[in-house]
């Protein structure tokens, strides 16, 4: 199975809601800036507001990072394997490496979903100077696991299709 288009057009609609939140962000520092250096009246709002974003924008980028290859891959290993002059060993080794991204994804996953039951079941707020209930951001954590997970999978099917962009 090929990486399906319309998975690749939902990521990269994706990142450019992430995108957004970054420049978001910028630009809310920048206010930021300007009201406590120029105009002498910081916000209490900005910097907690910017982090919230900046919590959102990491996990929602990362399943985008993973279908332009934007995460670390390990060159010396790929190299050593290409010396082999077949493309074997090298879709073996990108499928050992996208199933232990899964593992690590998964536990992830596992830790965001104990953390919801957790702030659900107290009721937590962030220990911010403008608390929000603590389950928006923990809800990132879920929502990019997620995305990340299936975009995985999707490469792991490309591999198997004999395609070379995810190798």
């Amino acid at each position: 199975m090929r990486y399906p288009a319309f998975w690749r057009k939902t990521i990269k609609g994706i990142a450019y809601v992430t995108a957004n939140l970054v420049l978001a962000i910028s630009v809310l520092q920048v206010v930021e800036v300007v009201m406590r250096y120029v105009l002498h009246s910081p916000t209490s709002w900005t910097l907690d507001l910017c982090r919230y974003m900046l919590v959102w924008a990491m996990f929602l980028g990362s399943s985008w990072a993973f279908q332009e290859h934007g995460h670390v891959a390990v060159d010396l290993l790929k190299n050593l394997v290409d010396k082999t002059g077949t493309k074997i060993p090298r879709r073996i080794m990108s499928v050992i490496g996208y199933l232990m991204s899964i593992a690590f994804i998964s536990s992830i996953l596992y830790g965001g979903v104990t953390l919801i039951q957790k702030s659900i079941t107290y009721g937590r707020l962030t220990n911010t100077a403008n608390p929000i209930p603590q389950v928006y951001l923990d809800l990132a954590i879920i929502v990019g696991c997620i995305l990340m997970l299936i975009t995985v999978i999707f490469i792991i099917l490309d591999v198997f299709s004999k395609s070379e962009e995810h190798l």
